[in-house]
């Protein structure tokens, strides 16, 4: 307390000149010299004031040297920080630098892929074209006039199919370049938006540098503008959050690829490999002359194939039109356990039925035609049950793989004359689900209640495919990137989850959509991933469509 310290008349306090300070400082009330510094009201004062207007009050005094030999302490400890922020922001600025030619110079090799990949299908079409036109010489040189007549009628014709035929490709082209254009936009704006913070630090960074060294001068500015100075610091850019940032940017654009592939006779490709954020942009109704709705399959990257499991009937609903109609009907001795594209002529159905009594399971798989009428029953070996659950898919090859529930082996079998032409035996393993086709030739087999095997064309285990958070889990398998994804049962939310999980089982993303149950049925609604690259989920009143988003 203020009545504490003892006055000049005792002897015991006195102002000594102090070496290298401002001994004019004086206080404007009372023109006496500053001693001391009030903790309590946070301002220098003089002898007279402490011991008048303080000692009162349940103030704490200290020696203004004290005071001010702390303040510089601080100041002196802050400016070595300042040096090394400063060091810091200009490898920042460098790496800014850094990141932006990456990314611009990874965009440029993704659009050179593109021109390379389309310029091949557009060789291939001229080519095609000057052939016609070749053939079309030979056969117009008997009757000139007759024959030039018709050559004209015949390259006009021939030239506007192919403009038709590349129309469709340069569309597409076009549209793959107007995404990575979009996507390099995103990316160039977070490094301009993280350029201008750099910037600003650099100069936030300028300005405190010269304020301490301005204060420093003297002794009345060091005490009353320190505490500013020093809160200013704090007002600087992490610069750890900007560095982990450039470096997620760069992570994100090396794995944002154009990919491609054939798949059920029709050929595919988009821009992918990147995780994105996924967003609804649709939500079909299912209407309700399907009672309890189920999931089989994509026949095409527009139709969906749900089973009704109260009345046995099979609809296809399209995505574009939002139309449902039935195309299988009802029979209570046999369920749908799966649809595949074969080519755009063919649709594979995989079946679950009950009766057999021969040596083979007739009837498992049927081949239908786009009309839904069928055009071939194969047949594969029976066991010793008369029922038998059959799962099917189609490889990038076009055979059908084929497996029953409860068995170790895969049948490859030729849709052309329905002959198995390879069997695949798992080790240790037995189907308990679907099968998904890998473009590597690999098999995805759901081997166990919540998890799945990938195994090689030789039966060899891959990979295992297993969380401990997914209940009665279902996969799919993205034809294009071989990309898995499970849909499975959150019991803690009381909601349906997606995880984004590689090939060789590193779940890769969780939860990237999620949707709650209907009381329509609540049971086996695996997600669908088209060929566009949609996701697509149904929760048993509505089919919710997901596009997926670049974000950095």
């Amino acid at each position: 307390m203020a009545s504490k310290f003892p006055g000049e008349r005792d002897g015991k306090v006195k102002l000594h000149p102090r070496k290298g300070h401002d001994m004019t400082w004086s206080c404007d009330k009372h023109g006496e010299p500053i001693k001391f510094y009030c903790k309590e009201h946070k301002i220098p004062v003089c002898h007279p004031c402490a011991t008048k207007e303080h000692c009162h009050k349940p103030c704490k005094l200290d020696d203004i040297e004290d005071v001010i030999l702390e303040r510089r302490r601080k100041l002196d400890d802050k400016q070595q920080e300042i040096e090394e922020m400063k060091k810091q922001l200009k490898a920042l600025s460098s790496k800014l630098e850094s990141t932006s030619t990456f990314a611009s110079n990874h965009f440029q090799a993704v659009n050179n892929e593109l021109r390379m990949a389309f310029d091949d299908k557009l060789k291939i079409m001229k080519e095609k074209e000057k052939r016609s036109i070749r053939l079309i010489d030979e056969e117009v040189d008997k009757e000139i006039q007759i024959i030039n007549e018709k050559r004209e009628t015949r390259i006009k014709s021939c030239q506007e199919e192919a403009e038709q035929q590349q129309l469709p490709i340069r569309e597409s082209q076009a549209k793959f370049e107007s995404e990575t254009k979009a996507i390099s936009e995103v990316v160039a704006k977070k490094i301009e938006d993280l350029t201008s913070e750099s910037q600003h630090a650099i100069s936030t960074m300028n300005n405190v540098d010269a304020k301490i060294k301005r204060i420093n001068q003297h002794d009345k500015t060091l005490v009353n503008e320190d505490p500013q100075v020093l809160a200013s610091l704090d007002e600087i850019l992490n610069l750890k959050d900007v560095s982990d940032c450039l470096d997620r940017i760069q992570g994100e654009v090396q794995r944002l690829k154009f990919v491609e592939g054939e798949v059920g006779g029709e050929h595919y490709g988009r821009i992918d490999g990147y995780i994105g954020k996924w967003e609804l942009v649709k939500a079909i109704h299912i209407p309700s002359i399907v009672n309890c709705p189920r999931v089989r399959g994509l026949i095409s990257d527009d139709e969906i194939c749900v089973r009704d499991v109260r009345n046995h009937n099979t609809y296809v609903t399209n995505i574009s039109t939002e139309h449902t109609q039935k195309v299988i009907e009802g029979d209570c001795n046999m369920n749908i356990t799966s649809f595949a594209p074969i080519d755009s002529n063919v649709i594979l159905c995989g079946k679950w039925r009950r009766g057999f009594k021969g040596v083979s399971l007739d009837g498992c798989i049927t081949l239908y035609d786009r009309q839904w009428k069928v055009t071939t029953d194969i047949g594969i070996p029976k066991n010793n049950r008369d029922t038998a659950w059959v799962y099917v898919d189609v490889d990038r090859g076009g055979m059908i793989l084929a497996a029953q529930s409860d068995q170790s082996n895969i049948y490859v079998i030729n849709p052309a004359d329905g002959k198995i032409v390879n069997t695949i035996t798992m080790q240790g393993k037995e189907v308990w689900g679907e099968i998904q086709a890998l473009s590597s030739g690999d098999i995805v087999v759901k081997t166990s209640n919540n998890g799945y095997t990938v195994i090689s064309r030789s039966g060899d285990e891959k990979a295992v495919i297993h969380s401990a958070e997914w209940c009665a889990p279902q996969c799919r398998v993205d034809k294009l990137t071989d990309t898995l994804y499970i849909t499975y049962w959150d019991g803690e939310r009381s909601i349906y989850a997606v995880d984004q999980v590689s090939c060789d089982g590193i779940i890769q993303a969780k939860g990237i959509v999620d949707y709650k149950k209907s009381v329509r049925y609540s049971i086996g609604k695996p997600c669908l991933i088209t060929l566009s690259g949609n996701l697509e989920a149904c929760n048993g009143d509505k089919i919710f469509v997901y596009k997926k988003i670049f974000i950095v």
